[in-house]
């Protein structure tokens, strides 16, 4: 039986022979996960020896790391806004940038006893939704996934995060949503369909509906902007968000009918959110 220590050295060894960029935090979140230990613990106890069974998980993991498999895929959870979320195959990964929509919800709705209604375009995991309604005890909300796989996903985040009184997952497209709501957010596919083959790997493990923008990137916005015409209270706000290829998003929202409200930008300084509302009620930020 070899060491917590040795292990996690040679799985690194094998990463870094495949061009995994992190590939020793790689190996302990992995080591954390079979021995479901915490991180510390890792370290204080770095010279005990593993079970073979726990040895034989590690290196099935790890070598599927190796294949760039998301880590998140392999241990089957991500972390998001300080909680955690089941994730595998069918659903998009959590990412920090992600975070960006929840700041930017407080900040536009900063009292955190309004009771809002939410509405979350293309779900997935239900990160975004989970989290808004984290932070606003009395809001409740609605997200829309129209992949049978990744709504099973979301409802089971609901359950996990004890929210099933205040939350319902629809199995269907955003099109189909009806009513009006203060907040509406969405983290839609925007990457355009000619540069999916250049992403990194990992993320080309990632399931392709929720990344293929269309032609131009724009496709899934282009779809969703009659609908918060309809269903955006009139001080309602929309947060999107949005890549590289959307820079002039905010000039295609005025044939909608929609107003323009600020660009956010994530803690890299890059511009990762629009913010929308209706043409009607436009307001200084």
């Amino acid at each position: 039986m070899k060491t917590i220590s040795a292990l996690i050295q040679e799985g690194s060894k094998l990463l870094s022979s495949h061009k995994v960029e992190s590939p020793y935090l790689d190996c302990e979140i992995i080591m954390q996960h079979v021995l479901d230990v915490e991180k510390s613990s890792i370290i204080m106890n770095h010279a005990d020896r593993v079970l073979t069974e726990k040895e034989l998980l590690f290196w099935k993991l790890t070598k599927k790391r190796a294949k760039r498999y998301p880590i998140s895929q392999i241990i089957g959870k991500r972390e998001f806004w300080s909680k955690n979320f089941i994730v595998n195959q069918h659903v998009l990964d959590p990412r920090p940038d992600s975070e960006t929509i929840i700041s930017t919800a407080l900040k536009y709705f900063p009292n955190k006893k309004q009771k809002l209604k939410i509405a979350d375009f293309g779900t997935g995991t239900g990160c975004l939704l989970i989290s808004v309604l984290s932070e606003y005890q009395y809001a409740v909300g609605v997200g829309f996934e129209k992949s049978s796989k990744a709504y099973r996903v979301a409802c089971q985040n609901v359950k996990k995060h004890n929210l099933s009184s205040r939350a319902k997952i629809f199995s269907s497209s955003w099109t189909e949503c009806r009513g009006l709501f203060d907040l509406i957010i969405s983290n839609p596919p925007y990457i355009k369909s000619s540069k999916l083959k250049d992403l990194q790997a990992e993320v080309q493990k990632e399931p392709k509906i929720a990344l293929d923008g269309g032609i131009d990137g724009l496709s899934c916005y282009l779809s969703i902007f009659p609908i918060l015409r309809k269903c955006l209270k009139k001080n309602g706000f929309a947060i999107l968000e949005i890549g590289e290829d959307q820079n002039d998003i905010d000039k295609i929202i005025l044939s909608h009918e929609l107003a323009f409200q600020e660009y956010a930008y994530d803690l890299a300084g890059t511009k990762r959110c629009i913010v929308v509302k209706q043409y009607a009620t436009l307001s200084s930020s």
